[in-house]
């Protein structure tokens, strides 16, 4: 996505109107033409009839009947389809029968379908059948630790069906298959016996891995990645895990795992099929907004570069406030489970409040918990910066120890609609200057609404500085709010305190928190209004009685294959003399 610089408010309003007639062009279509019949269901047990009109052809109105006979013939035909849908609910004594009401005085004839359910069935016995030999299978339901609840339902039968077919995967047969299943049903006393039939094949235990497909990758990696030790008897849980451990490598397009046929001793080769992806990538992004000014994005990544899952990018970033040059390298631990991460960074900062020139080298662990949801962090980083600011020059150098502890639960990197993402970095410095800083930040997002159309999404931001006074505080440590990343509304680092020629002077603590609101008028139109807020404080803790800034806007967000695309206009709620009127913001990902 490209975007001038020269964008003015009067053509984003055109931008804007143009979108909305997009938006009156998407909207629904022209309902069907009105049926010359109406049907009506009689008898139908509560919670029932709803289901039975989504069966009825003649309800869904697929087509017109307009004729009496027509209407006959189509209302035998689902009475066929509504008995089938009786028993299918545990109604195996039900009948369904109609009349044809004609219509008088010019209304319409109406289909009347009654619904004769009687008593809803109950099973009483559960019986189990294998079609091949076999020792030591479960034999009921007991034996598998299941407790069926009696409905006679066919979706009853189905979930119970799942489970105990579930259990002879997760006890050691690989090959066990569901023949079939029914119901015996006693009409007289409102019972039925169930009776299912499997085939489990032979048992098995875990064999050694046998990769194909591989090209580059060494299968010693993929061994290493697995769930089980040798030997361990076959649970199809672990299959699943080791595919899921397999996949977040990010080296493969397909993945297939299987458990192969047993051999004498029982043992069971695993056999995992593959497709690796390309192992070199280049892509490009651009954003713009009026804070920031035009930005573009230009990054290079070699996967699997040494054939053990290590992953080296190359990444360059540049707008008329910062330009960096990012190398790094990532190398996997799976006995961890987690990896080991080493960085170069150079960036250039030129902003109203300071300009610096920093060169960053760190590395350090990282593992994961809880099936990869949370991430503990401990590096070693050394910097050091070159700052200018009011004509004098300031160089610094530190060695810091990051520690970090991340959850994060949501499900899409660039428009996640669920999960939480929140996380706290504790990090000391010492060197030219001795201090420590603490970071908090949290967002998540709340769907309601016909098929979740709203969203309301939130995030909020935490800072504090130890151990040093606020003068000592070097200008490119301390903390800024405003811009599309902060409190949008503002200019960047704007939304605090300013000397006397307007530029910010940062805080020693942070507060932001932010509030957006999303709705679906379309498929992929989606628009916005949200509320941000933030204060920076020379205090070392956050002060909640400092001056907050608020911005508030809207936007409309494409909702595109590759992620949303997201142009958003703030205005800040105290304009001071120095802040713009409005802000624009055009970038790919929601804010949060």
């Amino acid at each position: 996505m490209l975007a001038s610089s020269s964008l003015r408010l009067s053509q984003f309003l055109i931008l804007a109107a143009g979108l909305a007639g997009i938006v009156i062009s998407l909207g629904p279509a022209p309902a069907l033409a009105e049926q010359s019949y109406a049907v009506r269901f009689e008898g139908a047990p509560a919670g029932l009839e709803d289901k039975l009109k989504l069966i009825s052809a003649l309800e869904k109105g697929v087509r017109d009947y307009p004729t009496a006979a027509a209407l006959r013939r189509a209302a035998l035909r689902d009475i066929k389809a509504l008995d089938d849908a009786l028993q299918a609910a545990g109604y195996y004594n039900g009948r369904t029968s109609f009349e044809l009401e004609p219509g008088e005085n010019n209304q319409k004839p109406v289909v009347v379908f009654t619904i004769e359910p009687g008593a809803p069935f109950r099973i009483v016995e559960y019986e189990i059948l294998y079609s091949d030999d076999g020792d030591g299978r479960p034999q009921s339901f007991e034996d598998a630790k299941i407790t069926p609840d009696h409905s006679a339902t066919g979706a009853n039968l189905r979930d119970a069906q799942r489970q105990f077919l579930n259990f002879l995967w997760e006890s050691g047969y690989p090959a066990a298959e569901a023949a079939n299943r029914r119901a015996i049903a006693n009409l007289d006393e409102n019972t039925a016996h169930a009776v299912f039939s499997f085939t489990s094949g032979p048992k098995a235990r875990f064999g050694d891995i046998r990769a194909e497909g591989l090209k580059k990758t060494d299968p010693k990696f993929l061994g290493k990645l697995k769930t089980w030790e040798l030997g361990d008897q076959y649970e199809r849980s672990k299959i699943v895990s080791y595919r899921n451990r397999v996949a977040a490598t990010g080296l493969f397009n397909t993945i297939e795992v299987a458990a192969g046929a047993p051999d004498d001793a029982g043992v069971a080769p695993i056999i995992l099929n593959v497709e690796e992806r390309a192992r070199r990538t280049l892509g490009a992004g651009a954003s713009f907004s009026t804070a920031e000014g035009p930005g573009g994005r230009l990054f290079f990544e070699h996967l699997n570069i040494f054939g053990k899952g290590e992953n080296f990018r190359v990444d360059a970033r540049g707008s008329s406030i910062e330009q960096s040059l990012d190398f790094s390298l990532n190398k996997p631990l799976p006995s961890l489970p987690g990896h080991a991460f080493s960085n170069f960074k150079f960036s250039n900062e030129t902003t109203e409040a300071f300009n610096a020139r920093s060169i960053r080298v760190s590395g350090g662990i990282a593992k994961r918990w809880f099936g990869r949801k949370l991430e503990t962090r401990s590096s070693v980083a050394l910097e050091t910066s070159n700052i200018e600011a009011d004509g004098s020059q300031e160089r610094t150098y530190l060695i810091s120890a990051p520690l970090s502890v991340l959850w994060n639960s949501e499900n899409d990197l660039l428009g996640p609609t669920s999960g939480v993402r929140s996380g706290i970095v504790v990090t000391p410095y010492s060197g030219s200057q001795t201090f420590t800083q603490a970071e908090w930040t949290a967002r998540s997002r709340v769907t309601f609404g016909q098929d979740d159309r709203f969203t309301i999404a939130g995030r909020g931001a935490l800072g504090a500085t130890f151990g040093s006074a606020f003068d000592g505080l070097p200008l490119n440590k301390r903390f800024f709010a405003g811009g599309g990343g902060s409190v949008r509304g503002y200019g960047f680092q704007e939304a605090g305190p300013l000397d006397a020629e307007n530029a910010p002077i940062g805080g020693r603590s942070l507060i932001e928190g932010a509030v957006e609101l999303r709705g679906k008028v379309s498929s992929n139109i989606q628009l916005a209004g949200f509320v941000d807020t933030g204060s920076v404080s020379s205090s070392n803790l956050p002060d909640f009685n400092e001056k907050f800034f608020i911005g508030y806007g809207g936007g409309v967000r494409y909702l595109s294959a590759i992620g949303p695309v997201r142009l958003d206009v703030a205005f800040p709620r105290d304009k001071r003399e120095s802040d713009r009127g409005y802000q624009l913001y055009i970038a790919l990902g929601q804010p949060f």
